[in-house]
């Protein structure tokens, strides 16, 4: 095994590379609203305040008497936001260790890849999970029988969001229950196919017993552990008096719970709708996030009618469309991890992705990177997230049925 003085120079490696090269570059990349929706690194405590305000002062009138009786505060709902964690742990064997003795360059390349790897699944998870619910649900089983090792999902697309070596469990909920007993490792996933999409190590049956029909399906660990995403701030439908972070929504379903605008003849005039209703309430949605396949659908409808370009907010390089508004301009990118069929129009001012320091970093807070592994003769470094996404006026931002 390496020496504790080996072990010293290279953690003090890792710190100082991480320091030119945060892991941050690697989690945002190819992921357009994790990248652009703004950053609060300053969680502090157990919960956050996000103030929403959703009725003015009522104390007006042409009559001075009635308007002095008829005086209203202002309606304030406090979200009390409370964070969600996500973790990737990288882990070099014995072996790597031993044959970079004496070289910090031979470490950096082996143990970098594996840091890079492991921080990028945990952004892809995170960029997949703002858009969803905190059910954190990645696919549904349409498998009528079990004795195969061929998961068939409901939607296609879902494919997208296995890889191999995966740990997944089922459940009849999809969320406020509990998952079935067993797991399955996925060992294969063909992102083109429109049936049994994924394969498993085992026979659906002989990993989850009880596997059935119309099961969810979730990363084990993850089940109704999600993050909040858009389809929990702007939901498919009006939000009941459900408590949602303290709040009940029925009050005003709209300036809590976003706009909701259904399909119309043409995926464009239903985005104009959407954007013209945000303009109703005084929002000014500035980008629209759609999945990659609406995306090439909207080029295709629009042809020569609005202007493509590299969005410049950012470094990253993200395409765009760009399509006019009632108050200007808002941008048309399209998000790998934004669901089919759906347009989210984002007044991105609105928004913040609380955290606590970075939105995903190397765990070191006893100063160390890297630790001795207790099961193996290797280390592993620690990849964290700790948040959760909130918006101070959903009302401004709106979901878009693009089918």
């Amino acid at each position: 095994m390496a020496s504790a003085t080996n072990m010293t120079a290279w953690d003090n490696a890792l710190k100082q590379y991480y320091r030119d090269k945060p892991v941050i570059d690697t989690v945002y990349k190819n992921h357009p609203w994790l990248t652009l929706v703004p950053k609060n690194p300053r969680f502090k405590g157990k919960s956050m305040p996000v103030p929403v305000l959703y009725g003015r002062p009522q104390g007006i009138s042409a009559t001075f008497s009635t308007a002095q009786s008829n005086a209203t505060a202002s309606q304030i709902a406090e979200f009390l936001i409370t964070r969600k964690k996500h973790y990737g742990v990288a882990t070099i064997d014995g072996e790597t260790l031993l044959s970079s003795q004496g070289s910090e360059y031979a470490f950096l390349d082996a143990a970098t890849t594996e840091i890079d790897q492991t921080a990028k699944s945990v952004g892809d998870a995170l960029s997949r999970n703002l858009f969803r619910t905190s059910d954190a649900s990645i696919g549904r089983v349409n498998n009528s029988s079990f004795g195969v090792t061929t998961l068939d999902l409901v939607t296609d697309t879902d494919a997208l969001n296995f890889e191999v070596n995966q740990k997944i469990v089922t459940s009849a909920t999809l969320s406020g229950g509990s998952v079935r007993s067993g797991t399955l490792t996925v060992a294969g996933v063909d992102r083109d196919a429109t049936s049994n999409q994924v394969t498993t190590s085992a026979n659906l049956s002989a990993g989850i017993a009880a596997i059935a029909q119309n099961d969810y399906i979730y990363i084990e660990g993850n089940y109704d552990n999600g993050i909040s995403g858009l389809a929990d701030w702007i939901p498919s439908s009006a939000p009941g008096a459900t408590a949602f972070f303290g709040q009940d929504r029925s009050a005003d379903p709209t300036r809590l719970g976003g706009q909701r605008v259904a399909y119309s003849s043409t995926r464009e005039e239903t985005i104009i709708n959407g954007l013209g209703r945000c303009a109703r309430e005084g929002g000014q949605p500035d980008h629209i996030f759609v999945s990659f396949t609406d995306f090439i659908a909207l080029e295709k409808e629009l042809q020569s009618t609005v202007q493509r370009e590299v969005d410049p907010d950012t470094g990253a390089g993200f395409r765009s469309m760009e399509m006019y508004a009632p108050y200007g301009v808002a941008k048309i990118i399209p998000d790998k991890d934004c669901p089919v069929g759906v347009a989210y129009a984002i007044q991105m001012d609105t928004w913040q992705l609380a955290t606590i320091g970075e939105t995903v970093s190397i765990i070191d807070v006893d100063g160390n990177r890297m630790l001795r592994q207790s099961s193996d003769d290797g280390v592993e470094i620690r990849v964290g997230f700790y948040g959760q996404l909130a918006c101070s006026a959903p009302g401004f931002n709106c979901r878009i049925a693009l089918a």
